[in-house]
């Protein structure tokens, strides 16, 4: 009887760490939208390469380019924490299914997005200071780059990564568990809005894109502690 309690209380205790584990998981979702937004204010009116190819070249060695594109980076590796720990509080429900697809077409998207993010980040700057060093045909570079077929190839990407995140806002609203309106619009929008790396310049529809993330995963996130302090109680037995 002792070892079927302590095997009961081992599993209670297993259950609250990993609940305490999933809960850490969701504060990676708000995170991941704060450095999205920084990245992405961080890069708007950028100079435009074929425009004005100097200043651009000046922009992308400059360390304020750098720190946008890695703001970027570190928001889409937070992000994969999100998604998981996302996918983990709704595999109780009934939309377990529905989360588990969405979260492997939105890791699929993250993974890929990275590279493209990693040819922004390291590839340019070392483009543009060889415009700056005389190298007048690197330009040229930065058009492959920037420009088709290689824009064409990314497409697919962001498909994926929205249709992912598509999918968690239709699990968040089916789930009964969360709140169903503004958090599953939010988190369901941001993604073909924030999609700025497939274009040469930020605009204005990536900026409200991260302010969805932001919003998006602050709701989940308020809704997630809120649940778990009511349950918590809850499962406090009353003074006698």
């Amino acid at each position: 009887m002792v070892l079927c309690e302590e095997e009961i209380g081992g599993s209670l205790m297993s259950r609250r760490d990993t609940t305490e584990l999933v809960r850490i998981g969701i504060l990676t979702l708000p995170l991941a939208g704060i450095l999205a937004l920084v990245g992405v204010v961080s890069s708007y009116n950028e100079p435009e390469p074929r425009v004005d190819p100097r200043a651009a070249a000046q922009a992308a060695t400059s360390i304020g380019y750098f720190m946008s594109q890695f703001a970027d980076i570190l928001s889409l590796a937070v992000l994969i924490f999100g998604v998981m720990a996302l996918t983990a509080y709704l595999a109780n429900t009934r939309v377990r299914g529905l989360a588990l697809g969405a979260m492997v077409l939105s890791i699929f998207g993250i993974a890929l997005i990275l590279t493209a993010l990693g040819l922004r980040a390291y590839a340019l700057p070392a483009i543009g200071q060889a415009y700056l060093n005389g190298q007048q045909d690197a330009i040229t570079m930065a058009d492959a780059f920037l420009g088709s077929p290689v824009i064409y190839l990314f497409t697919p990407v962001i498909v994926l990564y929205s249709a992912g995140f598509l999918l968690f806002g239709i699990a968040i609203w089916r789930s009964g568990v969360l709140r169903k309106g503004a958090a599953a619009v939010s988190l369901a929008l941001h993604a073909p809005l924030l999609s700025s790396f497939i274009r040469p310049q930020t605009s204005l529809a990536s900026i409200l894109g991260a302010l969805l993330f932001v919003l998006g995963g602050v709701l989940i996130s308020l809704d997630v502690f809120r649940r778990s302090s009511t349950a918590k109680a809850e499962a406090t037995p009353p003074p006698r």
